[in-house]
């Protein structure tokens, strides 16, 4: 009831028109820490116990958030991403999120001696995953506030919605890695059978959909077939993340509905996350203080050195980018929901040191990408002439002056109008 009400407040409160104005950041951050500090780390009103003991909702509410971005991939409010630029995100944040996964696999043993080599192995892979999203609601910010308009915002823009693929095939790996054992699915199997699974049902879903669209029997066939999805990976021990991300992207990609579907799970992104994202900050603990904030200190120094270098590259290589250099790359720095959903499925499936490092990393990226991201992103597209100041908003009918005896008082206004067009 009370993650219930959570999304009702949430989605009144940030919804609609007052989406990014005025309250709620582009990362979203202020509900971890709101979450953390009802949590047993600070005020204690909540026990972190309550997150296992909900746990088949959160795996719904982390596969219908990763449904929702896998219908919105690779479409930004300008239209669909171009083929290369796809091309140029991947391979960007597969550097970026290789940097940090290597970056990890080597320095860990210095911070931590008892890790295994599989641990290894799987830390370095999923904190990599945590560390690679931009989240796409910097770039809407950064419009609503500042009036950003021009090609390179339209480029960053591109870049961050298409590097979303990245994590969730990472986090595909790391499930795949970790199937246990007597298990019939190796990790090639697993993992193709993560892709598999999303790829048969986003087609029977489409399928489903019909030729005409209407709007109460979509909503019953697309809740039917996410339930499904996820029922079949958490059985499975797959990811469900990746498997309804998939299922998603299938959907976008094979229904003649894909717009309609689009708008219809927008419309229930915000209600369905700030729940689960009060639920990270209640689950963030690190029980090996030290080395997980060794690590996560590492991660956080990659990822930045990494979004630097990667922005003087792509001021050398696209003409776009050149005025702003590095701090193009800088300004992709803000993370959000996706790396806490990689967070938070981490902590579920790995319990222990790995799982409680990679949500704690997520909730730090978050935090520190919130403080630089946008900053750098305004800097950014000031030196490509590319923000312009916004025009007041029209003032209401109570901030307009009451009509009294002192108030100024045009020549016309004791008679039936104003002037005629003949008075100068």
């Amino acid at each position: 009831m009370g993650l219930l009400l959570v999304a009702y407040l949430g989605s009144f409160l940030v919804g609609g028109e007052r989406s990014l104005r005025g309250i709620g950041l582009p990362s979203s951050v202020e509900w971890v820490v709101l979450g953390f500090i009802v949590g047993p780390y600070a005020l204690g009103l909540v026990a972190s116990s309550v997150v296992d003991s909900v746990r088949p909702i959160i795996l719904i509410g982390l596969g219908w958030l990763a449904l929702v971005a896998g219908a919105n991939y690779g479409v930004t409010p300008f239209g669909p991403v171009p083929g290369r630029r796809v091309v140029l995100a991947l391979v960007f944040g597969l550097a970026s999120g290789g940097l940090a996964g290597a970056a990890v696999y080597f320095l860990s043993p210095y911070f931590v001696s008892s890790l295994a080599e599989d641990e290894r192995r799987l830390l370095a892979i999923t904190l990599g995953a945590a560390s690679t999203e931009t989240t796409r609601h910097v770039m809407r910010w950064v419009h609503e506030r500042h009036g950003a308009t021009g090609p390179l915002f339209r480029l960053v823009s591109d870049i961050a919605d298409a590097e979303d693929v990245i994590p969730i095939a990472a986090l595909a790996v790391a499930f795949s890695l970790t199937q246990p054992r007597g298990s019939m699915l190796g990790p090639a199997v697993s993992f193709g059978a993560t892709l598999g699974l999303g790829f048969v049902l986003g087609v029977i879903c489409s399928l489903l959909l019909g030729r005409e669209f209407r709007v109460r029997e979509s909503w019953g066939v697309l809740l039917g077939t996410s339930v499904l999805a996820i029922g079949v990976a958490a059985r499975a021990q797959l990811s469900v993340v990746a498997v309804l991300f998939t299922l998603g992207l299938t959907l976008a990609v094979v229904s003649r509905h894909a717009g309609e579907i689009r708008t219809m799970l927008l419309a229930t992104e915000r209600s369905a996350l700030l729940p689960i994202l009060i639920l990270c900050g209640i689950r963030l603990a690190a029980p090996k203080l030290a080395p997980t904030m060794a690590l996560v200190a590492i991660i956080v120094v990659v990822r930045v050195l990494a979004k630097y270098i990667f922005g003087g590259i792509l001021g050398r290589a696209v003409p776009e980018a050149r005025p702003a250099g590095g701090l193009a790359g800088l300004g992709m720095l803000s993370s959000g929901a996706l790396t806490m959903l990689v967070g938070l499925s981490c902590a579920l499936r790995f319990p222990g040191f790995v799982g409680d490092t990679v949500l704690v990393a997520a909730a730090v990226l978050n935090i520190v990408g919130e403080l630089l991201g946008p900053p750098s992103l305004r800097i950014a597209l000031r030196r490509a002439g590319e923000l312009h100041e916004l025009p007041p908003p029209p003032p209401s009918s109570d901030e307009l002056p009451e009509d009294d005896e002192t108030s100024p008082r045009p020549p016309w206004a004791d008679e039936d109008g104003p002037p005629s067009e003949e008075v100068p």
